[in-house]
């Protein structure tokens, strides 16, 4: 209940007054500034210096835009990065609470884990199997393999979770049980590719901090 009201009424708030406070420095900082350079003693319009000043501004964050837009990729250090706020929209309907009945039937083995099966993290249903990837050497760790799975319930579309995150699996039910709560698989990396997808020198992610 605590974690709804979270997602529901204090994360949308924040987020609003958080946006005002923004805002509102800046106009106050824009206007000081502007006021700062006013005469009252001018009476023509081409006199006035704090125009000049707003016209130069104005220019000014334009060019470093225009500076910025016309950098080749990868020459702009940390303004690269991708910065992810938020892919989980704040309205999108909770998983529902794992069904006890799915730990029916004997348990399997990582072998049985086919496409299809659906993860269940603590929280819910996470995410569907699409596929199995062999293991690799990753950030200095030998990986057993990755489970290729879309998200539901608002996580991420694609997810390539590790197969040491397994807890259960249940082959009657199609379920597959993982050893994390659920909210944390931008955290663990588990949205990003490994790291031998890529054909370039850029690193998509540093190494997580877990598994």
């Amino acid at each position: 209940m605590a974690h709804r009201m979270y997602r529901l009424f204090v994360k949308p708030m924040g987020f609003f007054l958080l946006a005002m406070i923004v805002v509102g420095a800046i106009i106050i900082i824009v206007g000081e500034t502007l006021l700062a350079f006013y005469q009252p003693d001018f009476t023509s319009e081409l006199q006035r210096p704090e125009l000049y000043v707003a016209l130069a501004l104005a220019i000014g964050v334009m060019a470093v835009g225009a500076l910025v837009t016309s950098r080749p990729a990868g020459s702009l250090g940390p303004l690269d990065r991708e910065l992810a706020i938020g892919g989980e929209s704040i309205f999108a309907p909770e998983p529902p609470p794992v069904d006890v009945r799915l730990r029916r039937g004997e348990p399997g083995t990582l072998a049985d884990i086919q496409e299809g099966y659906v993860l269940y993290a603590q929280s819910g249903p996470l995410a569907r199997v699409l596929g199995i990837l062999p293991g690799e050497q990753e950030y200095g760790k030998r990986r057993r393999g990755l489970i290729y799975a879309t998200g539901m319930y608002g996580a991420s579309a694609e997810l390539w979770i590790p197969i040491e995150a397994v807890l259960a699996v249940y082959p009657e039910t199609q379920s597959v049980f993982l050893a994390a709560k659920g909210d944390e698989t931008e955290h663990f990396g588990w949205n990003l590719p490994p790291e031998s997808f890529r054909r370039d020198e850029r690193r998509p992610h540093q190494p997580p901090s877990s598994f």
